[in-house]
């Protein structure tokens, strides 16, 4: 299952689909079509053959019908058929044989012509009369009784010995039978020339090739008029019932195409047969010769598929166990890159990531030290915290005593500072107690400070139970008084702001401190921007720049600080952060 889903399988498929089926259905379809048109040139030379031996018997037929024709306008053939008397009969003889002399120039080849009349006498030509055999023998004669049925048409009679013959009884001839009558239509005989069978073979050049196993065959609806020689063992059944163009089995296992043709004066069907293996034989080689071509060209398609799909496939495969072993936790794995294709750019970005991957891992490890080693410092700081505030209240109590309530005031401001700062390790807390950490520092701030100092904070319900980013305003706070109003060594005053809009919370701390110059006020925003985070890991670059960190690592860079300021008008911060609920505070109808 897991081969079927491989790139391999799936490529080796893909290249059958596009190269191998449509190679296949192509020399299919080209075979089909060329054997097709080959079937039927061979099939029109077959037909064509045939119908030049129709041709040829046709002309040997309108020969023997040219000395019928021939011997019947002779004068003495009528006064041979009209003769009654025996005592002349002899004397048409020498006439007769002159006659038939003449007219045998036609057709040479006959081996006999014979006319029997009405009136009982018998006339032979060619060969010597059997005198036994009278008139009333020949009547006799099946094919001589045949005629009436022809309607006085000539028949060719099927092959038969010559009974009436006197020295060759048992010669065979067929026989062009006619029935004759005198000028005057009043006496009538028959007229039977005689022929031999190589005649009609000559004729139909039935001569057999060995090379092609062909043959010419003639049969009517009695039998076989000239058997075909290839053929002894078809029966005359099986002939007839077969139509032109189809295919005979003989007993011996071998198979022959009939083409055949219908002469309707001799009633004759001639047949034209090819055994089927040789008459095959070119398409057989054009079969042959495109499927080895086929095959061949699949082979190459296939081997070419499989060499091409291992080439691909295998860096994939490479990758893929390299891959496991990173998946399994091994990470000092590579992947050699030999290729400068899309595999070979997956496979280096692939050792980039392993390269980042090992850097984060490091990375992590060295802040998860770093993160134990400040846990272990927070809570070095905080071993007997009770010691630091018992202290605190220890010279509070000592500056009452001596009325220095100033100082009191200042010392309770410090020990609520110093207990809202070191109270809980969370990053994240709700906004109203960053706010009870930024009153401290500013009440503080006002009894530091020569000069007077006035501030507000104004917060609106709705965000005061949100979570926010420990100590992000406090810094902020500090870094108007410090940069912002001492300087003016006069009136300060500070207004902290903070609301919802849409889904973030935004706040503002605006004083009137004597600005940012153009320059400086530039290169802060340039620094805040885009290197924020190396500029907080300095000591005397922990203000702002420590803020916006903390804030984009928390939140992203959509989110930080942004800086307004006009030289001697004060300046604006506003910080974004977006709307976080706080679920310990479920009181809170929007941060609940």
């Amino acid at each position: 299952m897991r081969f079927l889903n491989s790139i391999f399988f799936k490529l080796i498929i893909s290249f059958i689909l596009i190269s191998v089926i449509p190679l296949s259905l192509v020399g299919w379809i080209t075979f089909n079509k060329y054997s097709q048109s080959l079937y039927e040139n061979l099939q029109y030379h077959a037909n064509y053959i045939l119908s030049q031996k129709m041709k040829a018997l046709n002309t040997f037929l309108f020969d023997l019908e040219r000395m019928q024709s021939g011997i019947k306008s002779s004068a003495v053939f009528s006064q041979f058929l009209a003769n009654q008397d025996p005592t002349l009969h002899p004397q048409f003889y020498l006439k007769l044989d002159a006659l038939m002399e003449s007219i045998q120039t036609i057709r040479p080849e006959t081996v006999g012509i014979t006319i029997i009349s009405n009136n009982g006498f018998v006339y032979n030509y060619g060969y010597s009369l059997n005198m036994n055999f009278t008139k009333d023998n020949f009547n006799n004669l099946p094919w001589l009784k045949d005629i009436e049925k022809n309607n006085l048409n000539p028949l060719i009679t099927n092959l038969h010995t010559r009974t009436y013959s006197n020295l060759d009884k048992n010669q065979k001839v067929y026989s062009y039978v006619q029935k004759v009558w005198d000028r005057n239509l009043r006496s009538y005989g028959y007229m039977v020339i005689d022929f031999k069978p190589e005649l009609l073979e000559y004729i139909l050049n039935n001569e057999l090739d060995s090379e092609t196993s062909s043959g010419t065959f003639i049969y009517n609806n009695q039998g076989f008029v000239l058997a075909p020689a290839r053929l002894a063992h078809i029966s005359f059944d099986s002939v007839q019932k077969q139509k032109n163009g189809s295919t005979i089995h003989t007993k011996d296992h071998k198979s022959y195409l009939l083409f055949k043709q219908y002469n309707p004066t001799t009633k004759w069907y001639v047949a034209e047969y090819f055994e089927a293996n040789d008459f095959y034989k070119p398409v057989t080689q054009v079969k042959w010769i495109v499927w080895m071509i086929t095959i061949t060209s699949v082979i190459v398609c296939l081997l070419s598929a499989m060499f091409i799909s291992h080439r691909i496939s295998k860096p994939i495969k490479i990758l893929q166990r390299v891959m496991s072993k990173v998946k399994n936790g091994n990470l000092n794995q590579k992947f050699i890159v030999k290729s400068k294709d899309e595999i070979g750019e997956l496979g280096q970005g692939f050792n980039e990531m392993i390269v980042q991957i090992n850097r984060l891992v490091q990375s992590v490890a060295e802040e998860e030290k770093l993160k134990k080693a400040a846990e272990i410092t927070a809570l070095q700081l905080q071993i007997n915290p009770h010691f630091l505030y018992n202290t605190l209240e220890s010279i509070n109590s000592l500056a009452r005593m001596k009325k220095e309530h100033e100082i009191s005031h200042l010392i309770v401001l410090l020990g609520r500072l110093l207990r809202l700062s070191i109270s809980s390790f969370e990053e994240k807390i709700p906004i109203h107690q960053e706010v009870m950490y930024l009153e401290s520092y500013l009440e503080i701030q006002k009894i530091r400070m020569r000069y007077p100092l006035e501030y507000s904070i104004v917060m609106n319900d709705d965000i005061k139970f949100c979570l926010t980013v420990k100590l992000i305003l406090q810094p902020i706070v500090e870094n108007a008084i410090i940069h912002g109003i001492d300087p003016l060594r006069s009136f300060g005053k500070l207004i902290i702001k903070g609301k919802q809009v849409d889904e973030n919370i935004i706040f503002t701390v605006t004083d009137n401190g004597k600005g940012i110059e153009p320059d400086n006020l530039q290169q802060l925003q340039d620094r805040l921007k885009n290197n924020s985070e190396d500029l907080s890991k300095y000591k005397k670059k922990i203000g702002l720049y420590n803020v916006q960190t903390r804030i984009q690592s928390h939140y992203g860079n959509n989110y930080g600080i942004r800086i307004e300021s006009k030289l001697n008008k004060g300046t604006t911060i506003t910080v974004k952060i977006p709307k976080e609920v706080n679920s310990d505070y479920e009181k809170n109808v929007n941060c609940g």
